[in-house]
């Protein structure tokens, strides 16, 4: 499908004719354009722009397996989540790309919360990602997994094609990087560059990502792998007496009273514990007071392979939406915390405050 649509243009330098451009642009960028009250300029420049890929792993399969109207039905349910999630962080979609898509901050005016913002989005398609799988089952399909690359840097902007179909287009070294990042991510991760990792490791937990064969690209900097990010909420920020870091990992936890054991996401983490989300299982029960031992070997910042506390909190997450299958967000108190835990938490929330100034003004 095409948009086309007329918009604003700056005026040109003395000695060009002024015209006003039609060409295809993003319905989203129209949309910001109108709200913003602001103008392109026809002759391009340079914005400095965070820019997120992401891809489904496992799609060649997923060709295979099914025919045209299944492709494009299960291809739907995962951008109807992932198009909602940059949408509400403030994002816009430049393009979809066959499994994947490009989302772009800083169009048509950059913000402050602008890094913040993508890696929020990346790690809530993480978590929107867990929360489709029981809707997969339910009809039959093996959930895919996804690959995010994030980078940050001056792109040109502007229109490029003949008279009659003109695009909008974005073209820069931080566009490549993330394209090459998000090819190298596997296993749900996410991968960002030194520029987005500069503007956001006071208040962030980041792995430094090493790789087999670094593409040209990326040769010349380092690259990180995100396991956490600080939470900042409008709605609750008051009312938390300490910060918490956003992971959205999948794990394990089983129960001690029934020795049996689920997948579950490892959505946060405080100083105090760790909130999971578990989709509803027959066979499987939490409730306050059981004692549970959460598998922790994907998560760096434990460094050890399991992780024992008891249960603190159950309630079911609500909203409509999508996300159809009955999910249950739980509070897990820790039995007990390292120093060296407790310490790399502390180091991460004293940039907290950073955040709370960058996102709450």
């Amino acid at each position: 499908m095409i948009w086309a649509s007329p918009i604003k243009i700056k005026s040109l330098p003395k000695g060009l004719e002024l015209i006003m451009v039609v060409a295809h642009i993003p319905p989203d960028l129209e949309r910001k354009l109108r709200e913003e009250r602001a103008t392109i300029n026809p002759a391009g420049e340079f914005k400095k722009i965070t820019n997120m890929f992401v891809d489904l792993r496992g799609f060649s399969f997923m060709l295979q397996k099914h025919n045209a109207k299944k492709v494009l039905k299960l291809l739907d349910i995962y951008f109807r989540m992932i198009v909602a999630v940059v949408k509400q962080n403030d994002g816009i979609i430049d393009k979809f790309i066959g499994d994947g898509l490009l989302a772009v901050w800083g169009l048509p005016n950059n913000k402050k919360a602008d890094v913040y913002n993508a890696i929020r989005a990346a790690i809530e398609i993480r978590i929107g990602m867990f929360r489709l799988i029981p809707e997969l089952v339910s009809i039959g399909e093996v959930p895919l997994e996804i690959g995010i690359g994030i980078g940050t840097g001056d792109a040109v902007t502007g229109f490029v094609g003949p008279a009659q179909r003109k695009e909008y287009t974005l073209v820069g070294n931080c566009i490549n990087r993330a394209a090459r990042l998000q090819s190298l991510a596997r296993d749900n991760r996410i991968y960002i560059d030194a520029s987005t990792a500069r503007e956001m490791r006071t208040f962030s937990y980041l792995l430094k990502a090493s790789f087999k064969e670094k593409p040209y690209v990326l040769k010349d900097s380092r690259s990180y792998e995100l396991e956490g990010l600080c939470e900042y909420s409008k709605e609750y920020q008051q009312m938390r007496k300490h910060p918490r870091l956003v992971v959205a990992k999948v794990g394990g936890v089983k129960n001690l009273s029934s020795n049996v054991r689920k997948p579950a996401l490892v959505k946060s983490i405080g100083e105090g514990g760790i909130g999971i989300e578990i989709h509803n299982y027959e066979d499987f029960d939490l409730d306050i007071g059981d004692e549970v031992i959460l598998d922790s070997s994907h998560l760096t910042l434990f460094n050890k392979e399991s992780i024992q506390g008891y249960i603190v909190r159950k309630k079911e997450l609500t909203g409509g939406g999508i996300y159809r299958i009955k999910t249950w967000d739980v509070g897990i108190k820790f039995l007990e915390i390292s120093e060296e835990v407790r310490s790399r938490l502390l180091k991460i929330f004293v940039g907290n405050e950073t955040l709370v100034q960058l996102v709450g003004t």
